[in-house]
Formats: C-alpha cells, structure tokens, sequence
C-alpha cells in the first residue's frame, strides 16, 4: 500500500465529515452530578489524558442529562481524543464524534484518532475547545480518486501499523519472559514484615539544580515530580561535560510521594522545593527496586502542594518490608516476589491480546 506521503491529503471541515454531538452533560445547560452516579460497569470518559479518557465506571442513569454512545471518538475541551468501539458515558466538556457516512472500527477509529488530535494543537485551559470552536476545524485526511476520504486506505494502514507494534511486543516479551524464572515463594501475608526510616536504609541526596525548559530534545530522561511515565517529563540532549544522576536509584516526589526505580542515567529535577528525592541503596537491583518504591510510595503518598515533603521529613519516614530470619530486609525475597509479578503480567498481556475484552464486559 501506499506511504503516508504518497497519498493525497486533503482538509476537510470537522462539522461536515463527523456528527458532533452535543457536550456529555450539557444538552439543556445542566449537568449531571458525578457523586449521583453509581458504581458499575460502563466507562465514564472524563477530561483527562490518561487511560483512554476513562476515569471509573458507572451504571446507566435515567437522567435526560446522562448521555451514553457507542464505537465513536471522543474529544475532550482539552483536545484529548480516543477511541471507543464499546458503550461509555460522556462527562461535561467531552464531545462525541462519528462519521456522517461510514461506520467506524477499532483501525479507521485509531487513524481517526491521530489525526483528531492534531486539530486541537495549542488547546488549554485558557483557550478550551468548545463546541462551536470544534465545528469551525478542519481535518486532514488523505482521499481516494474522487476526493473523498479514503476510509479503506485509513482502517488498512493502522492495522498494518498496529500489527507491527504487537508483533514487536509479542517478542520483546517472548525475550522477557526466557529471562524469568518463576519460584514458588510465601504470600505476602505469610512473610515476617518490620519497618525502618528511610534514612536508616538509603543514602539520601537531591540532583543539582536544572530546569527541563533549559534542555533540547534528546534521548536523555528528564525525571521531575510526576505521578506517571516513571517520572519523566521529557527527554533532553544533553551537554558532553554534564555529569548525569546514576542509574539503580529511587527517586520521590516531594509534592505528592510518587516513588519510582530508575533503571538508567537520567537528569534529575534540583534547585527547589519540588526537587526530586534521590535513594540510593547498594543492594538494588531493578526487581528490589521497584518493590521498595511502592512501599516507598504507600508511606509518603500524604504529601501534596499544601504539604510538601523534603529531604529531612521523607528521611525521617518509616516503611515497611519483608524481613529474613535474621530481622533484614529480604531483598532476594523482593526480587522474586517482583519477577513473579512481572511473569503475571507477561501472560495477562499476551491473552488478552489473543482474547480483547471490552470495558462494558
């Protein structure tokens, strides 16, 4: 088939190509109360970028107000865009978009997406993509002899782009999974626990001090006080004389106790109250320390922006661990605990891409 950059592109308004519908809540100005909705098992797609917009799941409601669609792509005021090939509910500010003369499926739907999401280049919270803005958009989509979208070249083209992504996962994991070895090992309830400080089980420091603003794009990670993607915020080129933060660390947030294992150099966030945490432990490896960072976690997750951690109070902080018979931390039992996990979630993963299930299951 062809390369994207050998077919015909052309914009089209958003409005003509798609039914828009009418924001989740908001078909008569008033709003659904999200504390009136109960738990259940239909996606409730909110403004967030993360999970497919999903933030929890909710049963049907008879209010007028509660609008649920199904296989459509949903666009919130911030511009973030998904897919949805099942049933879910729409939130305030999140549009609804189908095709005005095609169905949608989970490939035309994924290209759908891509190019969606490219409209709302430059939305935020000041410049938010109402629907009247999203109306008066247009969309780039590459076209077939007669200047139409090209809906089979789209659904062709992201399959084949999605069957290489899963045969590229199917055999990263297939290396994983010969490097693993699976050991029956005492639950963690049956396991002896004590706790200690912080202080008394790491070396405790901060990165010097450095903005990511002050970085070109680059291969190097730039971790900082985040509660996803391991705590990197971007990725820098890096100046030849800098000296990088060592691998094999934990690093925490001060802002909200997000504990991380880094498993390469990276530059770290210094220079003020939002400085990263650096822990370091001669004994890590990558299995013990992604353990120890969740336990890390657990302990210092009451931080936040009105009470902000730092070096001395998160020093000062107890964890809990599994111990050996001699009181230690039981960092082989870590690491198998770990490894069996990840050996879990090899095999979750590779099911369920041999059998999907939907959100609505």
């Amino acid at each position: 088939m062809k390369k994207l950059n050998e077919k015909e592109w052309k914009a089209f308004p958003i409005d003509a190509e798609f039914c828009i519908t009418e924001r989740g809540n908001v078909p008569t100005g008033a709003l659904v109360d999200n504390a009136s909705l109960k738990e259940g098992k239909n996606p409730r797609i909110r403004v967030t970028s993360q999970n497919n917009g999903i933030n929890g799941f909710t049963e049907t409601s008879d209010d007028k107000n509660y609008r649920a669609y199904s296989n459509f792509v949903s666009m919130s005021f911030l511009g973030n865009a998904f897919y949805h090939p099942y049933t879910a509910s729409l939130d305030m500010k999140v549009h609804c978009l189908q095709y005005t003369d095609t169905e949608l499926n989970p490939d035309l739907g994924l290209f759908t997406v891509t190019m969606a999401a490219r409209i709302a280049s430059g939305t935020n919270y000041g410049n938010q993509l109402s629907s009247k803005d999203l109306a008066t958009k247009q969309i780039m989509l590459p076209v077939d002899d007669k200047g139409k979208p090209d809906y089979d070249y789209m659904a062709q083209y992201a399959s084949e782009m999605r069957g290489a992504l899963l045969m590229r996962y199917k055999n990263y994991v297939a290396e994983r999974l010969s490097e693993l070895e699976y050991k029956d090992i005492p639950a963690l309830d049956e396991k002896r626990w004590d706790k200690k400080r912080i202080g008394e089980l790491f070396k405790i420091s901060r990165p010097n001090p450095r903005s990511k603003d002050n970085y070109e794009i680059g291969d190097i990670p730039f971790v900082a006080s985040g509660a996803i993607n391991n705590g990197v915020v971007k990725y820098c080129a890096v100046c030849t004389e800098e000296k990088l933060d060592a691998a094999n660390c934990i690093t925490v947030s001060p802002v909200d106790g997000s504990s991380f294992y880094q498993p390469i150099d990276f530059l770290g966030r210094g220079g003020a109250g939002s400085s990263i945490i650096i822990l370091r432990n001669d004994d890590l490896n990558l299995f013990r320390g992604e353990f120890m960072a969740r336990m890390i976690k657990q302990t210092c997750s009451k931080y936040n922006y009105g009470h902000m951690g730092n070096k001395d109070s998160i020093k000062r902080e107890q964890i809990m661990f599994p111990v050996d018979d001699a009181g230690n931390p039981d960092y082989n039992y870590m690491e198998q605990y770990s490894k069996n996990m990840l050996l879990r979630k090899y095999h979750q993963y590779l099911d369920f891409l041999t059998h999907p299930q939907s959100p609505n299951s």
